[in-house]
């Protein structure tokens, strides 16, 4: 009995009808955010960015942002950057509802990168999560955090995940200040 309920679960956990799927890249993909009433969903454009006009040392090109909380860089290869400490909202794999949070912070981000595509990236006590992404804090070339950025902006809320914590504590402040002031996705 215990094997064919177990057996149950992995079906409906692989077919995508229990939440916390991750696809194989690591991006969530179950039970993806249901569009507001009145708003339509478009096709999942792809935000790749140009190469930077002049590459300052110790930094990386930024190719593509993926989602708010992921990008991806140039080091002789495509690198998946995932942003520690914090988390925005999901995208659909295949839709995207342009109203939604998670498609704001994603085009936050991108504008973000947009002017100068590239970062340096300073890491904490992991390098590399579970599904192949380098964790990192990730900085503009102006010195600006996009982690913070996130979080001040409200498009991100703190994500702590031990052992990478060195920002947390300043992370949710940040998080709780945008609550109050009601902006991004706390508006």
């Amino acid at each position: 009995m215990v094997a064919l309920v177990a057996l149950i679960g992995v079906v409906l956990w692989s077919s995508g009808y229990l939440p916390f799927r991750l696809r194989d890249d690591g991006i969530y993909a179950g039970n993806a955010p249901t569009p507001a009433a009145g708003s339509t969903t478009i096709e999942r454009p792809r935000l790749y960015l140009p190469a930077p006009d002049k590459k300052k040392a110790g930094y990386y090109a930024v190719t593509e942002v993926i989602d708010g909380d992921t990008i991806e860089i140039d080091r002789g290869k495509g690198e998946r950057i995932r942003l520690i400490g914090i988390d925005t909202a999901e995208l659909g794999r295949e839709q995207v509802d342009p109203d939604s949070d998670g498609w704001r912070a994603t085009m936050f981000l991108f504008k973000l990168l947009e002017q100068d595509p590239q970062v340096k990236l300073k890491y904490d006590a992991e390098r590399e999560d579970k599904y192949g992404r380098t964790l990192a804090y990730v900085y503009l070339p102006d010195g600006r955090m996009l982690n913070e950025l996130l979080l001040k902006e409200g498009w991100a809320e703190t994500m702590r995940i031990p052992p990478n914590t060195r920002h947390a504590d300043e992370f949710k402040q940040l998080e709780t200040e945008a609550k109050a002031s009601r902006v991004g996705r706390w508006r």
